[in-house]
């Protein structure tokens, strides 16, 4: 690069040579009277100078997703036409996969499995022990302290010796003239008091006595006070038409209401505080467990639910991707994919597609954005959210507000000289913004009020210094006058110290010498000045690049072309200018 801007140097120079020649002679002793009258001189002005880098770029819709096949399937219905408006969730693509349905409902099923073993430590973890659900007369299982146990282990029965029942055999022709709720005596044996007893039930199957009889059963319910228990023997007798009755066999008491104890739980038994044969009470506690490992069972349980919840979401995402939907409002078009052909005619329902395959692609055009390369001298000033503005070629006179948006971070290098892509965006509300409109985008970096200002041409670099020459009220001169810069654009530089509004600063002759080019010359030259580095004379350095005894304006010029950059940089700030590069 800089042998490059050497080469251009050297012509430059030669040519400046050939045409102000006398100029050079000149400069060596005393100014001319011509000089003199010739001599041109700016005010030291003050207003508002906006900083800001620019650059040419065309548009492209801000939101933009292609469509594709999620899985290997077989497309179950299409929705699309070559080029289309969708809606956001409208189904675009609907694809079927049998394994992937398979998948997600043996996921499910191993799920619900795991979620009931998770649910079934829980609870046993809740029991610690056993009570008597009745009150009534303990029987223990057949099992001891220490014992090991699990959900189904049989604790104790507890058998409610408040009433006895017995079943008794009466005839046929003496059960049909008794009714539920008659009374009946009991004998029991070994006991020489009759007890009484009312009929619950009267069966109505007989049965043979196995003598040519016939008998029916009849269930006769018995209060106890405690002096009769379950297994004992007894005998019915009624009295019916002022004649009595008995039963035709003896049967043994039973209790009317048994209730079975089971664990509920896995563990070991600790106490048993009763013994078999005592009378418990309801709520009584009947055994106590102990489970050391239930609580790393329980963690063990959940940590495989939430693994086996985690496929489960897997599967259902994959065959929830197989409906396709539109992810916002926008256009759908195959011309992103292929211009030349209609590649939907390809896809028709029960066609089989690979994952991956493209279908086209959904673009939002209600922001777009605009891609422009900026210097990486620029870069630094760039952030993300700063404003700008959008002026499209179609559109003369309007402008867009837009907004950085993305700095890129990856430059690409052209002649020596790298740029970086910085995307501005902005609302298209009237729809008017197309893809691959021309625009161009001005970032604004600074904007000051009321600061005091001259032309960048005014300016020149004498040994490291900034300086100005200063007309004086008197009518002469001081040249290299020091100054102090702040931000700059095309046609200002801020001066922020060494001058007050109103003075005189003399343009440098080499200036003077420009003064007959056209306004769009100047601007050119304005515009080389700030990208490439100097519009300053001979001899004293560039008045805007700041090249002490470089070749000024025209050798800022083509270092500013070679560069070849898309982006115009209209920054200055303190920088010792873009031709020092």
């Amino acid at each position: 690069m800089k042998f490059f801007r050497s080469k251009w140097f050297i012509l430059i120079v030669a040519i400046l040579v050939c045409a102000g020649g006398s100029y050079a002679y000149l400069t060596k002793g005393k100014k001319s009277k011509a000089a003199e009258a010739k001599e041109v001189t700016v005010d030291v002005k003050k207003g508002n100078i906006r900083s800001s880098v620019s650059g040419t770029a065309q548009f492209e819709p801000k939101d933009t997703q292609t469509i594709s096949s999620t899985e290997n399937a077989s497309i179950k219905s299409i929705n699309l036409t070559r080029n289309q408006a969708v809606k956001a969730g409208d189904v675009l693509i609907e694809l079927t996969s049998s394994n992937l349905e398979n998948d997600l409902q043996d996921a499910k099923v191993t799920y619900e499995q795991l979620e009931k073993d998770l649910n079934t430590k829980q609870q046993q973890k809740g029991i610690t022990g056993v009570t008597a659900p009745i009150s009534g007369k303990l029987t223990y299982a057949n099992i001891d302290v220490g014992a090991t146990i699990n959900k189904s282990t049989k604790i104790a029965t507890i058998g409610d010796a408040s009433t006895l029942t017995v079943t008794l055999p009466f005839f046929v022709e003496d059960a049909a003239q008794l009714h539920k709720g008659d009374t009946i005596d009991i004998t029991v044996d070994g006991f020489m008091i009759t007890k009484t007893g009312t009929i619950a039930a009267i069966s109505k199957d007989p049965k043979s006595d196995g003598k040519g009889g016939k008998l029916v059963d009849i269930d006769i319910q018995i209060k106890n006070d405690n002096s009769m228990d379950a297994g004992l023997n007894a005998m019915g007798s009624a009295t019916i038409g002022g004649r009595t009755v008995d039963s035709q066999g003896k049967a043994a008491l039973q209790y009317v209401q048994i209730a079975t104890v089971l664990a509920g739980t896995t563990g070991s038994i600790s106490t048993m505080p009763f013994k078999t044969g005592v009378i418990v009470h309801q709520g009584d506690l009947l055994a106590s467990f102990l489970n050391d490992t239930l609580d790393d069972d329980i963690t063990t349980a959940q940590a495989a639910l939430e693994r086996q919840k985690l496929k489960v979401d897997a599967a259902q995402d994959r065959v929830t991707a197989l409906k396709i939907l539109a992810p916002f409002d926008g256009v759908f078009s195959t011309d992103f994919v292929n211009k030349k052909v209609d590649i939907l005619s390809n896809f028709r329902p029960g066609t089989r597609v690979s994952s991956g395959t493209q279908f086209g692609t959904v673009a939002s055009f209600a922001k777009m954005q605009l891609p422009v390369q900026v210097d990486e001298l620029d870069l630094p000033n760039i952030k993300v959210g700063m404003k700008a503005e959008i002026k499209v070629d179609s559109f003369p006179g309007r402008t867009f507000p837009a907004e950085v948006t993305q700095v890129s971070t990856v430059g690409t290098t052209t002649n020596g000289v790298t740029f970086y892509d910085v995307i501005l965006a902005t609302e298209n509300k009237d729809n008017v913004l197309k893809y691959g409109m021309t625009a161009t985008g001005e970032i604004l970096i600074q904007d000051k009020k009321d600061v005091l200002y001259i032309p960048p041409e005014a300016l020149q670099l004498q040994r490291g210094k900034r300086v100005v020459t200063v007309k004086k009220a008197d009518g002469t001169s001081e040249p290299e006058h020091e100054v102090k810069i702040g931000i700059r654009s095309t046609t200002q530089i801020e001066i922020t110290d060494g001058l007050k509004e109103g003075d005189k600063v003399v343009l440098p002759a080499a200036v003077r010498r420009q003064q007959n080019l056209s306004t769009d010359e100047i601007n050119r030259l304005r515009q080389q000045f700030q990208q490439g580095g100097g519009a300053g004379g001979f001899g004293g350095g560039g008045a805007g690049g700041f090249q002490q005894g470089g070749a000024g304006g025209a050798g800022g010029a083509a270092g500013g072309n070679a560069g070849g950059g898309a982006a115009q940089r209209t920054t200055g700030g303190g920088n010792a200018g873009g031709g020092n590069r």
